[in-house]
């Protein structure tokens, strides 16, 4: 079971901890997504960066809980 971290006193539920996890995750995910030239393909980036950022939470999420 994940447990909460502190960091300069404010403590962070492993949520918060996933969520910020993905962030870096997501910017290395959109550059690599950029490169390949699948972004140019997309209908909607906007959506579809949100909706990645949902996944990769969600994955790290499941990770954590096993």
């Amino acid at each position: 079971m994940p447990i909460d971290f502190e960091i300069g006193g404010v403590y962070l539920p492993p949520i918060a901890q996933a969520l910020l996890l993905a962030v870096p995750l997501l910017i290395a995910v959109l550059w690599l997504l950029q490169k390949l030239g699948v972004m140019q393909r997309v209908w909607h980036p906007a959506l579809f960066e949100g909706a990645l950022y949902a996944c990769l939470c969600a994955l790290i999420i499941l990770y954590m809980g096993s």
